[in-house]
């Protein structure tokens, strides 16, 4: 833990929750940089591109590591010691990536939207006692449940829309 004060107690020693999270590039960047501007996270945001952690260096509160995010041993080792992690890599790495660390018994928010049926890993995480939250990312994710979410405020609903642009190289309407 660390040592932290706050105003109700002096000093109190808190756990800070540990979070990696895979993958610095146009979606893990912004994430790691959200979970550690307030201090209340202990991020660790790994890539392999150098260009893409050196753009998190900026931040205070990110630790970066380059790694092979395809290799197994390399995952398990960043994983140790982890609360939970963050899994932003690449569609084609998505449900292996998400598989290995279920293998380390490691929650994980996945955002990686994995062209494999997620539901395959279900037995798995049910076996290892960790969660999983696949395809969280804007759009499907965070789109639909602020949509249900609008939805529970209103007597009714006949229709809902969410805009989403995703991550084109030119941005149109």
């Amino acid at each position: 833990g660390l040592l932290k004060k706050n105003k109700a107690h002096t000093n109190q020693i808190i756990e800070i929750m540990k979070v990696l999270v895979l993958g610095a590039g146009l979606v893990g960047g912004p994430m790691a940089i959200d979970l550690a501007k307030d201090g209340e996270f202990e991020v660790t945001s790994a890539d392999v591109n150098p260009e893409a952690l050196a753009k998190l260096s900026a931040y205070p509160g990110i630790e970066t590591v380059r790694a092979d995010l395809d290799n197994p041993q390399t995952i398990k080792f960043l994983a140790e010691g982890k609360d939970l992690v963050i899994n932003a890599v690449p569609g084609f790495m998505g449900y292996r990536t998400v598989e290995r660390l279920i293998e380390c018994g490691k929650n994980v928010v996945d955002i990686a939207f994995f062209p494999e049926d997620m539901f395959g890993l279900d037995q798995k995480a049910k076996d290892n006692n960790v969660t999983v939250i696949c395809d969280i990312g804007v759009a499907p994710g965070m789109s639909n449940v602020l949509i249900g979410y609008g939805a529970t405020l209103l007597e009714t609903l006949e229709k809902g829309i969410t805009y989403v642009g995703g991550l084109p190289v030119v941005r149109t309407w």
